[in-house]
Parts: C-alpha cells; sequence; structure tokens
C-alpha cells in the first residue's frame, strides 16, 4: 500500500495510524510471546488491514525474541516448487535432487536462522505446494512459529488450513472497521475532526475496508472534495475514483460481461431497483448471473424485492465506466420505466425527478414543484434545493416563486432567495400569495440576512393592508415568530394571544402560534407547559409538516432545551438523539442539524465533557455558517462557552470575536453562551471577581427579558466562580418561578456556599451527581472541602476533596477554579479501584478476585480508604463516591 498521503495534502500524516485494531494486535503479540499457540493466522477479506496487522505485530517484537523470516505468496510464484521462499533457500540442492524436499528446505532454513524462526507469510492462500507443505511442516515439528495472513472465502492449499483446522495454529478473524473505528483512523490521518455525515458518508461507501478507505480519502483530498471547513473535514460533492481504487474494484469484479455489467449499471443508478422493474430494463438470465457473480444484492422489503449494488462501491465504478452519455442513457431509461409502471411508493417522484435532471431530459415543471416539496418534508435540503431551482428555471408562477423562495433561504441562501422575491415583489397577486410572499421575504430579511427593520416594516406595512381577518392572524404570527428570536418574549406572547383570539385564524398561523407558545414557555422556564404544547404539535405534523417541515426541529429543540434547562439529563438525550436522526442521518438539513448540535453541546457541557462538548460546537459552527444568520454565529458562541471552561482562553477568545462578527438583531436568544463565555474567559486570567461580575451583568440582561434558564445559568456560573452571595436571591427567586429540579438544586448550591454550610455543600454535590452533573458536583465538593478545612475539620475536608476529585475524574478536560484549587491527599490509582469496587457493591472476596489480590490486602486498601474519606462503611463510601 502506497503511503502517499503528504503528496495530496501538506497538513495530512504521510503514514495511516494503526487504530482500531489494538485489541486484536494485543492477541496477536499475547499468543507470540508466550507460546500460546505454535502460531498465529490472521484471515478477513481482502483490503480490510491484515497485511497492516501483521506488521504491528513484528515491529512489537524486541530484538532478539525471534529471527523473522518474512515470504509472500503471488499467483506468479503459485507454479514455482518453493516459490515463495525462493530469496533464502541455496540454489545448490536442486528440489527434484534430493530424496526429501521439505527435509532439505527445513534445514537449509535452520543453518540461515538459526533457533527462535518465526515465518512471517503475507497471502498465504497463494502459496505454491511446496511452499504452503514447509509452512506447515516447520510448524507441526515445533521448528518455527508462523505470522501468516489468509484471505477468506479464497481457497487455501490444504497444508495452511491444516495449520488452524489442526490447532497448530490459532486463527484470528479481522472484521471490516466499524463505524467509530473508521472515523478514528481518518481523524487520525487528517490530523482533524471529521463531520459526523462525512464520517458515515465515508463508512457507508466503504463498508468498513480499510484499503478502500485510504484510496478513498486519498482521491477526495486530491480532487477537493474533502476539505477543512471552520475545522471540521467535510466531504462536498460525489465520490471521486482514482485510478489506483478503480484497479482494485477491477480486480474484485473479475471479467464481467456486457449484459452483467448493463444489469449493475441500472442497480448502480436506480438503487434500490425493483428486481422486476431490473428484469424489464434487462433480462432474467442476466440479473441471475450478476447476482450469482456477487455484482449485485437483493433483499426482500415488504413484498417487493429490492436489489443493490453488492458493494456501494462496485456501483460508483460501473458509473465511471459507463461514461457520461451512457449514464444519461441509462438514467433516462430508469425515469421513463418509472413513469410508465406509476410512482407508487413514497420516494419514487424524488427519483424520476433526480433521473430526469441528471440525464438531461425534460421534467414538468410541475414534477420539479412536488419533488421539490417532498425532499423539503424530508429534510433533504440539498435534493430540494436542486428541485427547486430547476423549477425556477422551468418557469413557475408567483405563488410558486414564493414557496420555492423560501426552500432556498432554509438551505442557506437568503440571497439568492430575496433576489427572487424582489423580482416579483411587483406582480399581481391575489391577497393570500401577497401575504405569502411579504411573511417569506421578512423572514429572509430578518433571520435570514439580519435585516430585522427592514423586516419589521414588511410586515407592519402588509398587516395594513390586509383585509381577511384570517390572513391578519398569520402576518401577526410571523412578527411573533420575529419578536421571539430576538428575545422580546412579552410581545410575542402578546402576539400568540391575538392569533388565538376567538374567530377563524389559518392552519399556518395556528401552528406558528403554538412554535412561538413553546419557545417563550421554554424561555420562561415554563418547561411543564412548553413539553407537552411541542409534544401535541410534533404528534399532530401530519396536518402542517408538508407546509413548515423546519418546525419539527423547533417543537423538539423546545422538548430538549426544557429538559436540560430542567436539569433532566436522560430525558434531554432522547430528544437530542431523536434531532440528530433526522436532520444529519437520515437527510441533511444544515438548520436543524445546527441546532441538535448546540444542544449536545449544551448536554456535554452540563455533564462536565467539556472536551467532547468542543467536538460537537466545531460541528455546529460549519453547520450554521451554511443556515440562516441568525443562526450563523451560535456555534461558536458555544464553542467559546466550551473552550473556556476547558481553560483554552486562546481558542474560546478566537470563537468568540467570530460569534460577535455574526450577530444579528434578530438572533439574541442565541447569543447568550458568548455572554457567559467571557466571565470563563475573564476567570482564566486569575480575575475571578471580575469574572463573576461579567456573569452577573449577564444574568441582569437576560432577566430584563425574562430568560429565567438564562438568568439561572449566568447567576449559577457567579457561584462557581465565587460569588454565591449576590447570585443568591436571584437563584432563590427563581427556583420560585421556574419548572424543574435544577434551579432548586443551583439556589441551594448559592445559599449553602454563601453561608459556608460544608454539610449543605455536600448534599448539593451528591444533588448534582445524580443528575449526571458531574462537573458541578465535583465543584461543589471541593468547596465543601475548603470550608470543612478552614473550620479545622480536617478529615471532613479530606473526605470531600477526595470525592470531587472522583468527580472530577469524570470530566478530565474541565479547568474550572474550584477544580483548580483542590488540595487535599489522593487515593492512590489501587486504593480508587477498590473504592469503587466496593461503593459498587462487590464483597472483598469478589473483589480479590477481580483483582487478583488476596482478601486481607483488599480489607487493608478498604480501611485505607475509609481513613482517608472520613468514612466507617461501604454506605458511608457510596455516599462519598455517589
Amino acid at each position: 500500500m502506497r503511503d502517499d498521503l503528504a503528496s495530496y495534502d501538506p497538513g495530512v500524516r504521510t503514514s495511516w495510524p494503526f487504530t482500531g485494531r489494538t485489541s486484536t494486535l494485543d492477541e496477536v503479540d499475547s499468543l507470540l510471546r508466550t507460546g500460546g499457540a505454535q502460531g498465529v493466522v490472521v484471515a478477513g477479506a481482502a483490503g480490510v488491514g491484515k497485511t497492516r496487522l501483521v506488521r504491528e505485530a513484528l515491529d512489537r517484537l524486541e530484538p532478539g525474541l525471534f529471527t523473522v523470516l518474512q515470504v509472500g505468496g503471488t499467483a506468479a510464484d503459485a507454479g514455482i516448487p518453493f516459490g515463495a521462499f525462493g530469496h533464502v533457500l541455496p540454489v545448490e540442492g536442486a528440489v527434484g535432487s534430493v530424496v526429501n524436499p521439505l527435509r532439505w528446505a527445513s534445514e537449509a532454513l535452520r543453518s540461515v536462522s538459526g533457533d527462535g524462526l518465526l515465518v512471517a507469510v503475507d497471502d498465504a492462500h497463494l502459496l505454491d505446494p511446496n511452499s504452503a507443505a514447509l509452512v506447515h511442516h516447520l510448524v507441526l515439528h515445533r521448528e518455527a512459529q508462523v505470522l501468516a495472513t489468509v484471505r477468506t472465502g479464497a481457497a487455501a492449499p490444504d497444508p495452511v488450513t491444516a495449520l488452524w483446522k489442526d490447532d497448530l495454529a490459532r486463527r484470528v478473524d479481522l472484521v471490516p472497521l466499524t463505524k467509530a473505528e473508521s472515523q478514528a483512523v481518518v481523524e487520525a490521518a487528517l490530523g482533524g475532526q471529521l463531520a459526523e455525515a462525512t464520517a458515515r458518508r465515508l463508512y457507508h461507501s466503504t463498508q468498513g475496508n480499510l484499503l478502500f478507505l485510504r484510496e478513498l480519502v486519498l482521491a477526495g483530498l486530491a480532487e477537493g472534495r474533502l476539505s477543512q471547513v471552520r475545522g471540521v473535514w467535510q466531504w462536498d460533492g460525489d465520490l471521486p475514483l482514482s485510478p489506483r481504487m478503480m484497479e482494485l474494484i477491477e480486480a474484485r469484479l473479475g471479467t464481467v460481461g456486457p449484459a452483467e455489467r448493463e444489469v449493475l449499471e441500472y442497480v448502480a443508478l436506480g438503487e434500490p431497483l425493483g428486481a422486476a422493474q431490473l428484469v424489464d430494463l434487462t433480462s432474467e438470465e442476466a440479473v441471475e448471473r450478476a447476482e450469482a457473480r456477487n455484482l449485485i444484492a437483493s433483499a426482500a422489503t415488504g413484498r417487493r424485492i429490492q436489489v443493490r449494488p453488492a458493494h456501494p462501491l462496485y456501483g460508483e465504478a460501473a458509473r465511471v465506466r459507463a461514461g457520461a452519455d451512457r449514464v444519461k442513457g441509462r438514467l433516462a431509461d430508469l425515469a421513463a420505466a418509472m413513469e410508465k409502471t406509476g410512482m407508487r411508493r413514497h420516494g419514487d417522484l424524488l427519483r424520476v425527478a433526480t433521473w430526469h435532471l441528471d440525464s438531461g431530459t425534460a421534467a414538468s415543471p410541475e414534477l420539479l414543484l412536488a419533488a421539490c416539496r417532498q425532499a423539503w418534508t424530508l429534510h433533504d435540503m440539498d435534493l430540494a434545493l436542486r428541485c427547486g431551482r430547476a423549477a425556477l428555471g422551468a418557469g413557475v408562477d408567483v405563488a410558486a416563486t414564493t414557496w420555492l423562495a423560501s426552500v432556498l433561504l432554509l438551505a442557506g441562501h437568503p440571497r439568492e432567495a430575496e433576489e427572487h422575491l424582489a423580482r416579483i415583489a411587483d406582480e399581481p397577486m391575489d391577497e393570500p400569495t401577497r401575504v405569502s410572499h411579504a411573511t417569506v421575504r421578512a423572514f429572509t430579511l430578518g433571520l435570514g440576512m439580519g435585516r430585522a427593520e427592514q423586516a419589521e416594516r414588511l410586515l407592519d406595512g402588509t398587516l395594513e393592508r390586509t383585509t381577511d381577518p384570517a390572513l391578519r392572524r398569520e402576518v401577526v404570527a410571523h412578527q411573533a415568530i420575529g419578536e421571539v428570536y430576538a428575545g422580546r418574549l412579552g410581545e410575542a406572547v402578546e402576539k400568540v394571544a391575538m392569533v388565538r383570539a376567538p374567530g377563524l385564524a389559518t392552519p399556518r398561523a395556528s401552528v406558528l402560534a403554538d412554535a412561538v407558545d413553546s419557545l417563550a414557555a421554554m424561555l420562561t422556564g415554563e418547561f411543564n407547559r412548553a413539553v407537552p404544547l411541542a409534544s401535541k404539535a410534533l404528534d399532530e405534523q401530519d396536518g402542517w409538516i408538508q407546509d413548515l417541515p423546519t418546525l419539527v426541529a423547533t417543537f423538539n429543540d423546545v422538548r430538549a432545551a426544557s429538559a436540560l434547562f430542567a436539569g433532566d439529563l436522560d430525558t434531554a438525550d432522547t430528544y437530542i438523539a431523536y434531532g440528530e436522526k433526522r436532520f444529519a442521518e437520515e437527510h441533511l438539513s444544515h438548520m436543524p442539524a445546527a441546532t441538535s448540535r448546540y444542544l449536545r453541546v449544551h448536554h456535554c457541557m452540563l455533564r462536565g465533557e467539556v472536551r467532547l462538548a468542543m467536538r460537537w460546537a466545531h460541528e455546529a459552527a460549519a453547520h450554521g455558517a451554511k443556515a440562516i444568520s441568525a443562526l450563523s454565529g451560535h456555534g461558536y458562541e458555544m464553542l467559546a462557552y466550551a473552550a473556556a471552561a476547558a481553560g483554552d482562553a486562546d481558542t474560546a477568545s478566537a470563537a468568540l470575536g467570530q460569534a460577535e462578527r455574526r450577530r444579528v438583531p434578530t438572533g439574541r436568544i442565541f447569543h447568550f453562551p458568548g455572554d457567559v463565555a467571557r466571565a470563563w474567559i475573564r476567570a482564566s486570567t486569575g480575575d475571578l471577581d471580575g469574572a463573576a461580575r461579567i456573569a452577573l451583568e449577564a444574568a441582569g440582561r437576560y432577566a430584563e427579558h425574562s430568560m429565567r434558564p438564562y438568568v439561572m445559568v449566568a447567576l449559577h456560573d457567579a457561584v462557581r466562580l465565587g460569588a454565591a452571595e449576590p447570585a443568591r436571591a436571584g437563584l432563590a427567586r427563581l427556583a420560585e418561578e421556574m419548572d424543574g429540579a435544577l434551579a432548586g438544586i443551583c439556589a441551594r448550591h448559592a445559599a449553602a456556599a454563601a453561608d459556608r454550610d460544608a454539610e449543605g455543600l455536600d448534599e448539593v454535590s451528591r444533588a448534582f451527581a445524580d443528575r449526571g452533573m458531574a462537573l458541578f458536583a465535583a465543584e461543589a465538593a471541593a468547596q465543601a472541602s475548603s470550608v470543612y478545612g478552614t473550620s479545622g475539620r480536617t478529615r471532613e475536608a479530606n473526605a470531600a476533596a477526595t470525592h470531587a476529585r472522583l468527580l472530577a475524574a469524570r470530566c478530565p478536560d474541565a479547568r474550572t477554579p474550584a477544580l483548580t484549587r483542590l488540595d487535599a491527599p489522593e487515593l492512590t490509582a489501587r486504593q480508587a479501584e477498590i473504592a469503587r469496587l466496593a461503593a459498587d457493591g462487590l464483597s472483598n472476596r469478589e473483589i480479590a478476585d477481580r483483582l487478583v489480590l488476596s482478601v486481607r490486602t483488599v480489607a487493608n486498601h478498604l480501611q485505607a480508604v475509609y481513613d482517608r474519606l472520613g468514612v466507617r462503611d461501604r454506605d458511608g463510601l457510596r455516599d462519598v463516591i455517589g
């Protein structure tokens, strides 16, 4: 395998790191060193990394442990007796002139290598019969150990298969990389974070085959498809197949006849393709031969048999080999066949529209509009954008242009949307169309481009000119959207009341009012009202999703944020995962993908996983940059907050600068993380008083807008920074005003810290720990230790400090003032291990068996733990460790 990454990108490693196979490598290494077998045979499909694993195992061996003889089987040497060993066996004594060739060959090898021979055989399934027999002979008579690779599914000589069948050597099967392993390998090679969508695409395309993965990444770098966007490596465009990749795939496919290649081409271009449709396009015999050759694979989906390429890259290679003209012809055939039989299945409309676009054949504006709407409803914004632009090019009326402008906006192209809206602004319109045009344009100007005043004037003027009461309410509902995003919650709630006053409102106005109402309820801390309202709207989404699919994300974000601010991390995780799957895995829509990443950052911060939070924040920034202006800086706000908590002031300051350059008046509700990040950046300089003052000032600003959850976070940050007394009254008031348990715990934290109540701080620490908030729990325990220490209660101080250290170990990247001041003695690594097992309920005997210690040793360690932590028994230990 070539190590030529550097020729494509100077920042990329010149050789790929060994990642994802550590446990297998450890197993091979142990078998060779301990003599657990007379050798190891590593089996796996071509390209999974067998040769690299063997090379890593050989590199691990200490010099002198073995004399290593490396040989390899090749198709060219398969007909030459002892061809694989030709470079070490003597020229004299030809094979045909000796009575016992195996004895002659083995003695010749020993004379060259001496004792401790390890024969490393690559592609042992290709060994010639004599070489295979020699390897078997050496292992059988313990004259050597073997470390070999074989390809699964390939016929191997009997002496090779006997190595593991007769228990002479241990067979280790190497499976393809998992998605996580694939991502880790690429990230290590690129030296940077890989976007989740890109990681999924690379894994899906290569199916965990390390050779394919490497070649695809190389090709992506060379063609500019794989590049860094705001610190995150992302794939943009199709999958380029390098000549090297094509050679590898063609070698797998072997000689494919024209009929089978035609089958593969149709399947590659139309997957998943119905078996009956494929037979109509080709022939039953050709389809059967293609499946027998493992070019295609079929599976039942309901009552239909669907066909796909046997490997995703087979399809990519078929497209390349077919050439542009033939591909267009095949796509036109597919579109015609689907239209002839009828578009009966969900998604058929999208596929036909795409085939028309890719083949250059005519598609009606009606078809393109319908496909655009379906893609939009599925949150596949790339496809919606493509169909929408094609519909605009084909010529559509004013109403359709207005709707398509909203697609452009939500796909991250507000200026293009405004161009189309401005172009038709003076065209004749009926009142419903004029209201739709004005509301889409106001949304584009305000949230899409940050031109808030212009958007407000447009809506005010439209409201004055609109006579239909139901349509007037629709305009008011859009005004309410602008008010809530700008942080003017009181005005937003007033407008919602106007929409819901007795009388008729349009369905759009009603669901928009629900969105504003649930957002405002969440932002004022009324979580018990926000969540049911959002959940009810989602349950009824069939009635509005075709008109306003982006509200699916809005309602789900309300649920997730409410759970986070209430302190219910498990429920929040469920909601966040729903958003991640729907908006960034099944399809990619940058705006909801960005908001789901923001929520994931918040979730990680509450758990104390600040380094992971920074990773998600980078992705949030990358998605936000392709969304509307109001969202474009929020990822950087989150990154600044996470980096500051990690003590990385440089990254935090740079991210905050990026966020401030992107701030727009219409996005006030997204600015909060950056405002509190300033406090933590100041804290990193050692100015805790200044840091607490910044947090308190932020709390005051958000209190003016009744954004209680933001006020709670800012005030609690002040407590964490040492300013408990100024935050005390505000948090106590919030505990009365807000739903959920978190505000109450934060209020108790402020009171205990202000009163220097060590027992109260211990209780708060346990309350945070019970909710999975390890960082807050560690900080409260550290504060308790400090109070105990100043009052001379050394035993309790040591116990609280050790508790804090155990909790802080769950968030190792956090660098907050309370943790950096910890000075209590630590448990040893062995004591901490025994303490954790004892707290989990294991007996001394169970701990001794698990750690291979004597029961007495465990008891002695536990007593030392009790003395250091200031507890008497396991119950006390569980209270301390949590």
